[in-house]
């Protein structure tokens, strides 16, 4: 019993058969290996008109669902905050398309009962269960129906995972949390994690910050914070444009494969993808698997309160200067960069000369 926990996906743009993805990580789909993925964006051709709290609407190409489709039987999770971008009428239709396409779903739904359902997956090894959470921080719609499975808050959580303790072998929670681009987690995040590792749950895995994070295992739950992306076209913003060209560490991507076997605890193995292009190629220079272990250094060197103070130290020298690095001058280029500084010295002509 295998599943490989892959990053986000997002294909949004008419291009799709640039991408015929074989199924990554070596594994054969079926009732006893599955690929489980974070399906980021809604399918549809019109954007949700309510403004989100933070953030543009963004929207998936409504054939994408085709494009992976060797990847089925598989698992994707939904609980994002981009899952009503295209409304109530999106979210019908992807929960439908990724259906038709072979694939299982959890963490949004068309009723409360729908939404907060937990995805079960048995074999003659073992019966795991799968709960798919966003948190308030990633800016979802929050507590729609229909709509995503948002964070019930400690309590709450605990008892449901108390009780899925008794229904399965094995719990794993896929969290849609934390923010984006910075390479550590926040602290809130770790306490969130060990809040999960005491409740019970066997595995974490975490989306949405689009970069690689790292990992830890608190108590005996390995806890990897972020996989970042898997795969990520250009694709509508919403408003007539379109956004693309990430950046090099958002191509950079973290798979999880994981082993279960009865009577015993998860093993994982972590792989290395790398988006080239339209392509997604198992890295041979293993860049994600050695950005993980590097930024999980700190996260074995610190607990709280040291780890606060030099997580404020970090992000305010990625804020002031790294960020805008790796995430501004590498995105853009060379030329990009360039032109870019040209546009912003003819706006302060225009608007002083």
């Amino acid at each position: 019993m295998r599943l490989l926990c892959i990053g986000d996906v997002a294909l949004g743009n008419d291009n799709l058969s640039e991408w015929d993805p074989l199924p990554p990580g070596e594994l054969t789909p079926g009732k006893d290996e599955k690929i489980l993925f974070n399906w980021e964006l809604p399918i549809g051709t019109t954007v949700n008109s309510i403004p989100r709290s933070s953030g543009p609407r963004l929207l998936a190409h409504p054939s994408s669902p085709r494009v992976i489709k060797r990847w089925s039987p598989g698992i994707a999770t939904l609980a994002t905050n981009h899952i009503l971008d295209a409304g109530e009428e999106g979210l019908v239709a992807t929960i439908g398309s990724l259906n038709q396409a072979g694939f299982m779903t959890v963490g949004a739904g068309r009723t409360l009962e729908e939404i907060a359902r937990p995805l079960f997956w048995e074999t003659s090894q073992g019966r795991l269960a799968i709960v798919n959470w966003v948190f308030p921080e990633t800016h979802p719609d929050w507590m729609y129906a229909p709509g995503a499975n948002c964070w019930p808050g400690t309590e709450r959580a605990a008892n449901l995972i108390q009780e899925l303790r008794s229904q399965a072998d094995w719990v794993m929670v896929v969290a849609h949390w934390s923010d984006e681009f910075f390479p550590y987690p926040r602290p809130e995040d770790r306490v969130v994690a060990r809040q999960l590792s005491e409740m019970g749950v066997d595995l974490v895995i975490g989306h949405h910050p689009h970069v690689v994070r790292g990992m830890e295992i608190i108590g005996s739950c390995p806890v990897f914070y972020s996989v970042g992306n898997f795969y990520f076209s250009d694709f509508a913003d919403g408003n007539g444009g379109t956004i693309g060209a990430p950046a090099p560490r958002n191509r950079q991507g973290l798979g999880v494969r994981i082993s279960f076997k009865q009577g015993q605890r998860p093993k994982y193995k972590a792989l290395s993808f790398l988006q080239k292009g339209s392509q997604v190629i198992v890295d041979p220079l293993n860049r994600a698997t050695r950005i993980a272990s590097r930024v999980s250094r700190p996260l074995s060197r610190f607990d709280d309160p040291k780890y606060n103070r030099w997580y404020t130290v970090r992000r305010g020298h990625f804020d002031r200067w790294s960020g805008r690095w790796h995430f501004g001058v590498r995105r853009l280029g060379m030329w990009g960069t360039t032109r870019r500084i040209f546009q912003l010295v003819f706006a302060c002509l225009r608007r002083f000369g």
